[in-house]
C-alpha cells in the first residue's frame, strides 16, 4: 500500500485503488489495532473495498451532521467569525465520524 495526497493507495494488477482520507484512516487503524482481520479480509480481497465502503459511509454522516450542525447554528457572516464557526463545525462533525464510523472493525462493505 502506498499514500499519494495522505490518500491510500493499493495496487493490483494493473490498477490502482484509491480509498479517500477517511478510508486511510480506517486502513491505518485496522493494522494497527486489528492485523488478524487485515489478514483475512487480503485472503478474501476485500480489503480495498471495505475502506472505499467505510470512505463512503463516513462521508455521507460527515454531510448529515454538517447539516445538522448548520440547522442548530448558523453560519455567521464576518470572517473571523465564519473561520471560528468553520473550525467548530469541523471538530464536531469530524469526530463524530471518526468514532461512529471510522474507528470501527468493519470487515464487509
Amino acid at each position: 500500500m502506498a499514500y499519494k495526497n495522505n490518500t491510500a493507495v493499493m495496487k493490483s494488477s494493473t490498477e490502482e485503488v484509491y480509498v479517500g482520507n477517511y478510508g486511510s484512516e480506517w486502513l491505518e487503524f485496522m493494522h494497527s489495532n486489528h492485523p488478524d482481520l487485515v489478514e483475512q479480509m487480503i485472503e478474501n480481497n476485500s480489503l480495498m473495498a471495505v475502506a472505499q465502503s467505510v470512505d463512503d459511509r463516513a462521508w455521507k454522516y460527515r454531510e448529515l451532521l454538517d447539516t445538522q450542525y448548520a440547522k442548530c447554528h448558523p453560519r455567521p457572516t464576518k470572517y473571523e467569525d465564519v473561520v471560528r464557526w468553520e473550525k467548530t463545525r469541523m471538530f464536531y462533525t469530524d469526530g463524530e465520524v471518526m468514532r461512529d464510523k471510522v474507528l470501527v472493525a468493519v470487515t464487509t462493505p
